[in-house]
């Protein structure tokens, strides 16, 4: 069944009631691939449909517009692919059945409308796998190949990696301004540049925002123990730091060796001092003195008591008559060693 439209220079307009069926079940007659039938927008027509729209001369690309008799205000916008189907059926993608509530046998009524080309489209998916993909947008474009236009208010399904895809058309604007009041809001894509937008996914949940962290009182805060936010002390410069300055106590215990021998003592400086000048001596308590005399041709010659070297010890009390005896050349004492009987070597000359 197909109308004309009244008035002069009136639109023609088909339109027909059809019993529809899911694209699979002509897939499965027919054996063939039910992906490029399942999604897209396209539906497949009777042969007699095609004679009718030619008869009519309906532009390119066809567009029909489908209402479920039970659901009149719900409508929705596709294309056709083939024109294959048997007279009286129709076979239409399985979410289109689902948007408009139809099942397996319903009868459905189809006429061709007229819709202007989309600028811009809303999208919303209905799952957040969607927004995972690494690039979505560029997927969906490539899927909406496939579809001839869109709806407002329609969820259409696309494949991906195996995986379906549910989107939603949020919102359409169409070349030319906005659409007249009672006029469907829809839009064609064939061959058209439309601006692509999304909106959050249907079963997105925002996460809880963490409270900010408060910032912690600068008494509990480690830099306000810091030197560098406390200044300093003015510095005291009336008294003199010598006065500070004590001389470490004298050690006044005991030591031990490790090894459990005893402890040599050693004599202090100040005690040796004192013992020379009480007129002390290591070789006794005499004065001692040593007299060497070397010849005119550098040969090493005795003293005058007959040695070469003359050592006397003489009580602290005779030192004058020592003097006497080295200044008058007395002989030395029998006594005395002969202490450079004892070398061995040769000497060398001075000159």
């Amino acid at each position: 069944m197909f109308a004309f439209g009244g008035g002069l220079g009136g639109a023609r307009r088909f339109q027909d009631s059809f019993r529809c069926h899911s694209v699979s079940l002509l897939a499965a007659e027919q054996q063939r691939d039910s992906t490029r039938l399942e999604y897209s927008d396209k539906i497949i027509l009777p042969p007699s449909c095609l004679e009718k729209l030619a008869h009519l001369e309906i532009q390119y690309p066809m567009i029909f517009e489908i209402s479920n008799p039970r659901y009149a205000q719900h409508k929705l916008h596709v294309g056709v692919l083939e024109f294959i189907a048997q007279e009286g059926m129709v076979y239409l993608p399985y979410w289109v059945m689902d948007n408009m509530r139809l099942n397996e046998g319903d009868i459905i009524h189809l006429r061709s409308a007229s819709i202007r080309k989309g600028r811009y489209v809303k999208l919303q998916p209905q799952t957040t796998d969607f927004i995972k993909i690494s690039n979505p947008k560029a997927v969906l474009e490539q899927s909406l190949r496939n579809f001839s236009a869109l709806t407002k208010g329609e969820t259409f399904r696309i494949l991906y990696n195996k995986r379906k895809y549910d989107i939603g058309v949020v919102e359409v604007r169409g070349e030319g301004g906005p659409f007249a009041p009672g006029a469907p809001q829809a839009v064609c894509i064939i061959e058209t540049d439309i601006e692509l937008d999304f909106e959050a996914p249907a079963d997105y949940v925002e996460p809880p925002r963490k409270p900010s962290p408060t910032a912690s009182p600068l008494s509990s805060s480690p830099m306000e123990k810091s030197p560098i936010l406390k200044p300093l002390a003015a510095p005291m410069l009336d008294g003199d730091s010598s006065d500070e300055e004590h001389a470490a106590p004298a050690f006044n215990g005991v030591g031990f060796r490790l090894d459990g021998k005893p402890i040599k003592q050693k004599t202090s400086p100040a005690a040796a001092s004192g013992a020379a000048a009480a007129g002390g001596s290591m070789l006794g308590s005499g004065a001692v003195r040593v007299g060497v005399r070397i010849g005119a041709d550098g040969s090493m010659q005795s003293g005058s008591g007959g040695s070469a070297l003359g050592v006397e010890q003489k009580p602290a009390g005779s030192a004058s008559a020592g003097s006497a005896s080295a200044t008058g050349g007395a002989a030395a004492p029998a006594a005395a060693e002969d202490y450079w009987a004892r070398f061995s070597g040769s000497g060398n000359r001075l000159s």
